[in-house]
């Protein structure tokens, strides 16, 4: 888990050329929307409301898009080019050589629950949560929307009484106003993130960078679970997650299987080994009931605060990529979330 596997074309050992990183992710793109929601009635929710989110949503979302009707994935003959399949369960391709012992490659979105410790919202009371898509996911964001309001119509929480409907959906990109429940119409979503967004010019400074870990993260390396967090640890996990969204979900794998560059890991891992960390990260433990294992799990991760200190500047767009789509596992929970504090 702590190794890449080998690439197939690397770029030159600068490892900072912008025009080489906007070849190899011209095709990444990824969106936020904020959705709005009101309380139809009182609506109570665990302190995990993440596991909440995801559940009432996935059942739902695969009602939505399952075009057999059989209910049963194991037998659909249509599993090659189900949509649900490809965003939920997300297998690699059969040709594909990248995670090909891995029974999934990562998730093409990530929801956000409601940060806060309430789990009593009042009848007409505001929930707010962000759904991020990336990719391919992104052109299936009005079933994504529709879920949710279905989701909503059916109950969520404690005994699915919780009801809700959706007041808004909210572009983080440009603020635009995708959906109003007022005139009901949900317009499309055109705009969104892409590499550039994350691009700085680079100078020779080194700076001081503040994270906050704001949801538990949970990071595998070396087969051992990381509770001290090195800058190196943090940067292997971010640049494979960013890769690998960006080879399985943002263009054709056919195409970057045809010897496409890819990024030089091994120059940013040999940088970031000479970078400090100092910091306050607290290990926390949550249970949680899954639907499908039919089962009580138990999820644990980090939060807090970490310092990394004298970072070069030409890690400044993994650092804030990662950011949006999150790091670790269990990140379609919304763990691994973290914010930049400063940057000084």
């Amino acid at each position: 888990m702590g190794s890449y596997e080998p690439v197939k074309t690397a770029i030159s050992r600068s490892g900072t050329n912008r025009s080489d990183i906007d070849a190899i992710f011209k095709n990444f793109k990824a969106a936020r929307l904020n959705f709005e929601l009101k309380a139809e009635n009182d609506v109570v929710l665990p302190d995990y409301k993440g596991s909440t989110f995801r559940g009432a949503f996935g059942h739902i979302f695969k009602d939505v898009m399952c075009v057999s009707h059989s209910g049963n994935c194991e037998e659909c003959s249509f599993d090659k080019v189900c949509m649900f399949k490809k965003i939920f369960d997300s297998p690699p391709p059969s040709n594909s050589e990248r995670l090909r012992k891995y029974s999934a490659v990562p998730h093409p979105y990530v929801i956000e629950p409601p940060l806060d410790d309430k789990n009593f919202y009042k009848k007409n009371e505001i929930i707010k949560f962000s759904l991020i898509l990336i990719g391919q996911a992104i052109d299936l964001f009005p079933y994504f929307a529709y879920s949710f309001g279905l989701a909503g119509k059916k109950g969520i929480g404690k005994m699915k009484k919780g009801k809700f409907i959706i007041l808004r959906i909210i572009n983080d990109k440009d603020q635009a106003v995708l959906y109003d429940y007022r005139n009901d119409e949900l317009k499309a979503l055109n705009n969104y993130y892409i590499m550039q967004d994350f691009m700085d010019s680079y100078d020779a400074s080194k700076y001081s960078v503040s994270l906050k870990f704001i949801t538990p993260t949970r990071i595998v390396f070396n087969e051992k679970l990381v509770s001290e967090l090195k800058f190196h640890i943090y940067i292997r996990n971010v640049l494979r997650r960013i890769s690998n969204l960006n080879f399985f979900h943002c263009g054709s794998t056919e195409e970057n299987n045809n010897a496409e560059p890819e990024l030089d890991f091994n120059y940013y891992i040999e940088k970031s080994l000479e970078i400090g960390a100092k910091g306050s990260l607290k290990w926390y433990s949550f249970d949680r009931y899954s639907n499908r294992q039919k089962t009580h799990m138990k999820l644990s991760g980090f939060m807090g605060d970490i310092i990394f200190e004298k970072v070069p500047s030409e890690f400044f767009w993994i650092i804030k990529l990662g950011e949006l789509i999150h790091v670790g596992k269990n990140t379609t929970f919304g763990h691994g979330k973290y914010s930049i504090v400063s940057i000084v």
